[in-house]
């Protein structure tokens, strides 16, 4: 698997019927540079759209996946070759019969390792879910609560739907102030998502999004391991260049005032400077939040 042939790949397919990485990101949902990112080989495409990708650039999955053009007969030979390497073990160890499950299973072997590569090389898909709801307060906008809402599954339904998700992922809420506690060092997200720029952009996003869907919420902290990253909403709407989020709640506005700044890569080190980074005592990590998922 090689990330710069699927690159190729998806750029030579989108020239060929006449699009802009802007045409191609908005026809799959995500930001052009995403699909700047696949074109020049610094990542592979979520696994979420390949299917629709396959199908707007008319490639096979199988080409996309190896990152060149492959016929029909080339896979069958594959096959048929994985299926008499497998033939000529059984009978060189005396077996007597050949059943079709032992075929199938080949098949699904051969089939797996294809994944397993695919997984291997791209591992952001491990952990994130709905990479692309950065883009847009659409996917929260209907969970739109307060603190003191009856309603708490409002709450935890934003936080589920956010960016970067782990297993480990917890939050509480205290005062005028959502925690999120990851369970991981922040080493180990970038790491994970092999993207620093989108870790921090993911950070900024996150606490955007409950700004603008939790009314009364006045700070966002967001703990990874043995550190907290902190922001309040004024220094956060400062960035903006917005008097309060309210004005970013639909989401033509969100895209003007928030997303589009989001794609800058200047912008979002300038703007994750500016939460504040201090150490969490190990008895502090100890506790469990009030709520979790």
């Amino acid at each position: 698997m090689d990330p710069k042939k699927t690159g190729i790949i998806i750029l030579e397919a989108r020239k060929k019927y006449n699009m802009t990485q802007k045409d191609l990101a908005e026809r799959l949902y995500v930001s052009d540079k995403a699909v700047s990112k696949w074109e020049r080989g610094l990542c592979f495409p979520d696994i979420s759209v390949l299917i629709p990708l396959t199908e707007i650039l008319n490639v096979s999955l199988y080409d996309l996946l190896r990152g060149e053009k492959v016929n029909k007969k080339e896979v069958e030979e594959t096959l048929k070759d994985t299926i008499n390497y497998s033939n000529s073990e059984i009978k060189r160890k005396k077996k007597k019969y050949i059943t079709i499950s032992s075929i199938i299973i080949l098949i699904i072997v051969l089939v797996s390792t294809i994944s397993l590569m695919f997984i291997s090389n791209n591992s952001d898909i491990n952990g994130i879910v709905d990479r692309d709801t950065i883009h847009s307060i659409n996917h929260y906008s209907p969970y739109e609560t307060s603190i003191n809402s009856t309603d708490g599954e409002k709450i935890e339904l934003i936080i589920m739907k956010l960016p970067l998700k782990w297993k480990e992922r917890q939050f509480e809420v205290l005062d005028d102030t959502i925690k999120i506690n990851y369970g991981v060092s922040y080493k180990d997200v970038v790491r994970a998502y092999d993207d620093e720029d989108y870790v921090k952009e993911a950070m900024i996003n996150n606490a955007s999004v409950i700004f603008t869907t939790i009314s009364d919420v006045n700070f966002v902290e967001i703990r990874y391991t043995d550190y907290r990253y902190s922001i309040s909403k004024d220094k956060l709407a400062d960035t903006y260049e917005i008097n309060d989020f309210d004005e970013v709640s639909e989401n033509d506005n969100w895209v003007k005032f928030v997303a589009n700044k989001l794609v800058d890569d200047e912008f979002v080190d300038d703007t994750f400077k500016l939460f504040e980074k201090s150490k969490i005592s190990k008895d502090e990590l100890k506790r469990e939040p009030v709520s979790d998922r």
